[in-house]
């Protein structure tokens, strides 16, 4: 199978169930790396806030070995190891301040990136009444970014580059979910039925990972993308070789042409075994 780029997710697919990578996926990385293909990170999270896991394998492998790396869902792209930001999409300042203002509204925990910074917003319905103050107390030992009031941030930089807002139970998730949709200056993208990511329209790993194909001159027809989530989808369709997790939601196996193992199960190295096996 002639693939020069492998774009990875990481929760629920580089990732085990314990967040983990297991010695067996980055085995497999490695092989990836040893045979000349480029390897791609694309994650949810801000550059400089990155989960411990995808930073251990970069500091093990070298940033040699990742190019480029997609984040915040697709909102930004990094050359590395230089860090030098290739392209991004902001949503702009007064959308952004209306985002801010309708998730204070929920009970919910509002996080804000601003690519190379964030922070984690300090008003609202989260920090007001008794069921609010409950949620927040129980998030406080995850936080690792600062608490703060996010609006002076947002006007200092012009908007942000993505919302993310965990809700206190499901149904204030659904209201949230059916008011953000109908906004068309955002694109929305979720993982569970807890937490809601906003970005602006039109951003996605998909797109990101045709920008990065462009920029490397390597065609998507051969790149791998592999995947477990909704916010996986465009990117699975868009390579040439799409692969859904055996743990992947449903529209994404119907949208991959191949689908692995379980991320609990070597899913990851299970498909690029099947790339590297000539």
């Amino acid at each position: 199978m002639n693939i020069d780029l492998i774009a990875f997710d990481l929760d629920g697919t580089t990732l085990n169930s314990r967040k983990e990578i297991s010695a067996a996926n980055r085995k497999a990385l490695r092989s990836a790396y040893e045979a000349g293909i480029k390897l791609v990170p694309c994650t949810g999270r801000s550059l400089s806030f990155l989960s411990d896991a995808l930073v251990g394998l970069l500091n093990d492998f070298g940033f040699g070995a990742f190019p480029y790396i997609i984040t915040d869902n697709g909102a930004q792209a990094y050359a590395l190891p230089a860090r030098q930001l290739l392209m991004t999409k902001n949503i702009d300042e007064r959308t952004s301040l209306a985002v801010l203002e309708q998730s204070r509204s929920y009970r919910a925990i509002t996080h804000c990136s601003f690519g190379a910074e964030g922070g984690t917003d300090n008003k609202g319905r989260a920090w007001e009444d008794e069921t609010g103050r409950e949620m927040t107390a129980g998030y406080s030992e995850k936080w690792y970014i600062p608490i703060v009031d996010l609006e002076p941030l947002i006007r200092w930089n012009c908007g942000a580059v993505k919302f993310s807002v965990v809700f206190h139970d499901e149904a204030e998730f659904r209201s949230a979910l059916d008011t953000f949709s109908a906004w068309p200056e955002v694109q929305l993208a979720s993982g569970d039925v807890q937490s809601l990511e906003i970005m602006a329209r039109g951003i996605h790993k998909g797109e990101t990972l045709r920008f990065v194909s462009e920029h490397s001159g390597i065609p998507m027809e051969r790149i791998m993308a592999i995947g477990d989530n909704y916010n996986d989808i465009e990117m699975i369709r868009g390579a040439g070789w799409g692969v859904a997790m055996g743990n992947a939601v449903p529209e994404l196996k119907e949208a991959a042409d191949w689908i692995t193992l379980t991320n609990d199960e070597d899913g990851l190295a299970a498909a690029i075994e099947k790339v590297l096996t000539p």
